[in-house]
């Protein structure tokens, strides 16, 4: 086996983030971590969202490898690592992931679905791992009360809307601004579809909830959503923000926030530690992974590409019409 791998790094440029093939070393896998050969990773909207920042004029600009997923199997194991093996089909969110190579904690390891193939594998960590974390360990959302995924056709929300089916959440409703997505939103369980371009949507979200409002909104549209987002809630609503691919800023009624009692609240792993990050995988891991053996969730895979072929998948995403995960592969 080659000593050097092609890795794909983000670079700062005068306008944003330039893609940058780099010949590095195939890293060793230190105590505690396992070196995994990938064979599918995916994409994320998160990165094209960051990429201008990525500027020459910004001073904590720096280059960095790209890929926040895999799946995968084990070719080399570390000291300490005695719960997997070399061959060990495997999957997780882990660091640069636009590689064939990538070396991971053994912590944030999770064994891949019987019946899974590497693709559908790649599509599982980072957007079941974010919306269980926007769900459960933020939102706390209970048995029977609502929720509400905007974006319902993103990677998160298709995650997010299986995640609150198996938490028996009611009414799951999923928002979307094409109506052509609303049949695949209701397969994976959303009780109704919202299009959010129909005038007073928040009219439909109300009365679909007995006229309480929602109880939980997981949010990945952003500031352009926010004041009917604030209206759509119930009483000590919760509204957890997990993108914002749309706008960073919209208006916000602090007297309406204060009469309805809601919480707002910030999810990201871009200011979490290795530590909490982890956790989060191993949250995710115990109380959920067994659902795709029950066949209560899947992934949701609505196009791959060929890993060369990275610039046309972000094109891709960047015309809004998937649903569910776009997956490069390496074989």
């Amino acid at each position: 086996m080659s000593q050097t791998m092609k890795a794909l790094y983000n670079v700062p440029g005068p306008e944003g983030a330039i893609p940058q093939w780099r010949e590095v070393p195939i890293p060793t896998p230190g105590a505690g971590e396992v070196l995994v050969r990938i064979h599918a990773t995916a994409i994320n909207r998160g990165e094209l969202i960051r990429r201008p920042e990525l500027r020459l004029d910004n001073p904590n600009a720096k280059p960095g490898r790209g890929g926040t997923e895999f799946g995968g199997e084990i070719e080399a194991v570390g000291a300490g690592v005695s719960q997997w093996k070399v061959g060990d089909r495997v999957m997780a969110r882990a660091h640069g992931c636009y590689a064939p190579f990538t070396v991971v904690d053994q912590r944030a390891l999770m064994r891949i679905p019987a019946g899974l193939s590497w693709v559908q594998a790649a599509a599982i960590p980072n957007v079941f791992i974010t919306a269980h974390d926007a769900i459960v360990s933020n939102a706390h959302l209970a048995a029977g009360e609502s929720v509400m995924i905007t974006a319902g056709s993103s990677g998160v929300g298709t995650a997010a809307i299986q995640i609150a089916r198996c938490l028996e959440a009611q009414p799951v409703l999923a928002t979307t601004r094409a109506s052509t997505k609303s049949e695949a939103l209701r397969s994976l369980g959303a009780d109704q579809v919202i299009n959010t371009t129909a005038p007073g949507w928040t009219e439909a979200v109300i009365k679909a909830t007995g006229g309480r409002g929602v109880d939980v909104i997981i949010d990945h549209v952003g500031g352009s959503m926010l004041p009917d987002n604030i209206k759509a809630l119930a009483i000590k609503g919760r509204l957890v923000s997990v993108g914002r691919n749309d706008t960073k800023v919209g208006p916000c009624d602090l007297d309406e926030v204060a009469r309805e009692r809601i919480s707002i609240i910030g999810v990201t792993f871009r200011t979490r530690s290795a530590e909490e990050a982890l956790l989060c995988s191993e949250r995710f891991a115990e109380q959920m992974l067994g659902e795709f053996d029950r066949g209560r969730m899947h992934p949701v895979v609505d196009r791959t590409f060929a890993f060369e072929q990275i610039n046309d998948a972000h094109a891709y995403m960047l015309g809004n019409a998937q649903v569910g995960k776009i997956v490069l592969t390496m074989d």
